[in-house]
Protein backbone atom coordinates (compact mmCIF):
# COMPACT_ATOMS: atom_id res chain seq x y z
CA UNK A 1 0.00 0.00 0.00
CA UNK A 2 2.84 2.39 0.85
CA UNK A 3 4.51 1.70 -2.48
CA UNK A 4 1.28 2.43 -4.33
CA UNK A 5 0.81 5.70 -2.44
CA UNK A 6 4.44 6.71 -3.13
CA UNK A 7 4.00 5.93 -6.86
CA UNK A 8 0.83 8.03 -7.07
CA UNK A 9 2.47 11.00 -5.27
CA UNK A 10 5.52 10.82 -7.53
CA UNK A 11 3.33 10.71 -10.62
CA UNK A 12 1.26 13.71 -9.47
CA UNK A 13 4.30 15.95 -8.94
CA UNK A 14 6.30 14.86 -12.01
CA UNK A 15 6.76 17.30 -14.88
CA UNK A 16 6.54 16.37 -18.55
CA UNK A 17 9.99 17.81 -19.28
CA UNK A 18 12.26 17.72 -16.20
CA UNK A 19 14.89 19.88 -17.98
CA UNK A 20 12.49 22.78 -18.50
CA UNK A 21 13.14 25.49 -15.90
CA UNK A 22 10.50 25.93 -13.22
CA UNK A 23 10.86 29.73 -13.32
CA UNK A 24 10.41 31.37 -16.70
CA UNK A 25 12.57 34.46 -17.45
CA UNK A 26 10.57 37.71 -17.39
CA UNK A 27 12.50 39.53 -20.09
CA UNK A 28 12.91 37.45 -23.23
CA UNK A 29 13.51 40.38 -25.62
CA UNK A 30 17.14 41.17 -26.40
CA UNK A 31 17.68 44.92 -26.63
CA UNK A 32 20.68 46.41 -28.37
CA UNK A 33 22.49 48.69 -25.92
CA UNK A 34 21.74 52.39 -26.07
CA UNK A 35 23.91 54.25 -23.60
CA UNK A 36 22.42 56.55 -20.99
CA UNK A 37 23.39 60.18 -21.66
CA UNK A 38 21.83 62.46 -19.06
CA UNK A 39 18.73 63.20 -17.03
CA UNK A 40 17.41 66.08 -14.93
CA UNK A 41 15.79 65.39 -11.54
CA UNK A 42 13.47 67.98 -9.95
CA UNK A 43 13.46 67.77 -6.16
CA UNK A 44 10.27 68.29 -4.14
CA UNK A 45 9.83 71.70 -2.49
CA UNK A 46 10.38 70.29 1.01
CA UNK A 47 13.82 68.78 0.18
CA UNK A 48 16.61 70.32 2.26
CA UNK A 49 19.24 67.62 2.79
CA UNK A 50 20.10 65.00 0.19
CA UNK A 51 20.89 61.91 2.25
CA UNK A 52 21.73 59.34 -0.43
CA UNK A 53 21.21 58.31 -4.03
CA UNK A 54 20.32 54.72 -4.87
CA UNK A 55 21.20 53.36 -8.31
CA UNK A 56 19.31 50.23 -9.35
CA UNK A 57 21.01 48.47 -12.28
CA UNK A 58 21.08 45.22 -14.19
CA UNK A 59 24.41 43.37 -14.06
CA UNK A 60 26.08 41.48 -16.90
CA UNK A 61 24.56 38.24 -15.54
CA UNK A 62 21.05 39.74 -15.66
CA UNK A 63 20.64 40.16 -11.90
CA UNK A 64 19.03 43.35 -10.60
CA UNK A 65 21.37 45.00 -8.08
CA UNK A 66 21.67 48.35 -6.37
CA UNK A 67 24.40 50.70 -5.21
CA UNK A 68 23.88 53.39 -2.59
CA UNK A 69 25.90 56.60 -2.61
CA UNK A 70 25.84 58.52 0.67
CA UNK A 71 25.63 62.32 0.15
CA UNK A 72 24.47 64.02 3.41
CA UNK A 73 24.69 67.56 1.96
CA UNK A 74 22.28 70.49 1.85
CA UNK A 75 20.48 71.07 -1.47
CA UNK A 76 18.45 73.88 -2.97
CA UNK A 77 15.25 72.41 -4.36
CA UNK A 78 14.98 75.33 -6.82
CA UNK A 79 17.90 73.93 -8.82
CA UNK A 80 17.46 70.45 -10.36
CA UNK A 81 20.02 67.68 -10.03
CA UNK A 82 21.73 66.56 -13.24
CA UNK A 83 23.07 63.08 -13.76
CA UNK A 84 25.19 62.52 -16.85
CA UNK A 85 27.16 59.65 -18.31
CA UNK A 86 29.77 59.70 -21.04
CA UNK A 87 30.81 56.27 -22.33
CA UNK A 88 34.56 55.80 -22.48
CA UNK A 89 36.07 55.92 -25.97
CA UNK A 90 39.28 53.98 -25.96
CA UNK A 91 42.04 54.92 -28.40
CA UNK A 92 42.93 52.55 -31.24
CA UNK A 93 45.61 49.99 -30.36
CA UNK A 94 47.49 47.87 -32.88
CA UNK A 95 49.46 44.86 -31.66
CA UNK A 96 51.69 42.72 -33.87
CA UNK A 97 52.44 39.14 -32.80
CA UNK A 98 55.37 37.91 -34.90
CA UNK A 99 54.13 36.57 -38.22
CA UNK A 100 51.04 35.00 -36.61
CA UNK A 101 48.48 37.80 -36.53
CA UNK A 102 47.81 41.50 -35.96
CA UNK A 103 45.28 42.60 -33.32
CA UNK A 104 43.31 45.86 -33.50
CA UNK A 105 41.48 47.09 -30.40
CA UNK A 106 39.07 50.04 -30.38
CA UNK A 107 35.81 51.01 -28.65
CA UNK A 108 34.98 47.58 -27.21
CA UNK A 109 35.73 45.84 -30.49
CA UNK A 110 38.68 43.58 -31.21
CA UNK A 111 39.75 42.41 -34.64
CA UNK A 112 42.35 39.67 -35.08
CA UNK A 113 43.69 39.73 -38.61
CA UNK A 114 44.85 36.22 -39.50
CA UNK A 115 44.38 33.53 -42.13
CA UNK A 116 44.71 30.80 -39.49
CA UNK A 117 41.57 28.80 -38.70
CA UNK A 118 39.86 29.32 -35.33
CA UNK A 119 39.39 25.80 -33.94
CA UNK A 120 37.78 26.64 -30.58
CA UNK A 121 37.01 29.49 -28.21
CA UNK A 122 35.73 29.79 -24.66
CA UNK A 123 35.89 32.14 -21.70
CA UNK A 124 37.12 31.84 -18.13
CA UNK A 125 35.77 33.92 -15.26
CA UNK A 126 38.40 34.80 -12.64
CA UNK A 127 39.92 36.94 -14.05
CA UNK A 128 37.58 37.31 -17.01
CA UNK A 129 39.34 36.32 -20.25
CA UNK A 130 38.53 34.94 -23.67
CA UNK A 131 40.61 32.02 -24.96
CA UNK A 132 41.00 31.48 -28.72
CA UNK A 133 42.84 28.55 -30.32
CA UNK A 134 44.11 28.87 -33.92
CA UNK A 135 45.40 25.96 -36.01
CA UNK A 136 49.04 26.39 -37.07
CA UNK A 137 52.33 24.65 -36.45
CA UNK A 138 54.61 27.35 -35.12
CA UNK A 139 57.65 27.54 -32.89
CA UNK A 140 57.93 30.55 -30.56
CA UNK A 141 58.22 31.44 -26.89
CA UNK A 142 55.17 32.72 -24.99
CA UNK A 143 54.43 36.39 -25.75
CA UNK A 144 52.81 38.73 -23.20
CA UNK A 145 51.67 42.28 -23.99
CA UNK A 146 50.19 44.62 -21.38
CA UNK A 147 47.92 47.51 -22.34
CA UNK A 148 47.11 50.80 -20.61
CA UNK A 149 44.01 52.94 -21.13
CA UNK A 150 42.05 50.03 -22.56
CA UNK A 151 39.33 47.59 -21.55
CA UNK A 152 41.84 44.88 -22.56
CA UNK A 153 44.47 44.57 -19.84
CA UNK A 154 46.74 41.87 -21.24
CA UNK A 155 47.15 39.56 -24.25
CA UNK A 156 49.09 36.29 -23.92
CA UNK A 157 49.98 34.10 -26.91
CA UNK A 158 51.34 30.61 -26.31
CA UNK A 159 52.61 27.83 -28.57
CA UNK A 160 51.06 24.34 -28.41
CA UNK A 161 51.36 21.23 -30.56
CA UNK A 162 49.46 21.96 -33.80
CA UNK A 163 47.93 25.24 -32.64
CA UNK A 164 48.61 28.48 -30.82
CA UNK A 165 46.45 29.97 -28.07
CA UNK A 166 45.50 33.64 -27.69
CA UNK A 167 44.23 34.69 -24.25
CA UNK A 168 42.69 38.16 -23.94
CA UNK A 169 42.34 39.48 -20.36
CA UNK A 170 39.69 42.15 -19.67
CA UNK A 171 39.13 44.73 -16.93
CA UNK A 172 35.66 43.33 -16.02
CA UNK A 173 33.14 40.65 -17.00
CA UNK A 174 31.54 41.18 -20.41
CA UNK A 175 29.11 39.54 -22.75
CA UNK A 176 30.76 38.96 -26.11
CA UNK A 177 30.05 37.88 -29.66
CA UNK A 178 32.65 36.30 -31.98
CA UNK A 179 32.21 36.58 -35.75
CA UNK A 180 34.44 34.90 -38.33
CA UNK A 181 35.29 37.05 -41.35
CA UNK A 182 37.39 36.45 -44.45
CA UNK A 183 40.26 38.42 -42.91
CA UNK A 184 40.11 37.04 -39.37
CA UNK A 185 38.04 37.16 -36.20
CA UNK A 186 35.91 40.04 -34.88
CA UNK A 187 35.01 40.18 -31.17
CA UNK A 188 32.35 42.62 -29.94
CA UNK A 189 31.85 43.02 -26.21
CA UNK A 190 29.11 44.64 -24.15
Amino acid sequence: MKKLLLFICTFLFARINPFEPVIKPQNTIVISPKYFNHTKVELPSDARVLKKIIFVYQSVSGDIKQKEVQINKHVDFHNPLYISHEPQNFPMKKLNFLNLFTMYIKNKKIFIQTKDKLIRHFFLVKPFRIVLDFRKDADFLTIKKYLKNSFVKKVVVGNHSGYYRVVIYFDAKYMYKITKTTEGIKIEIQ
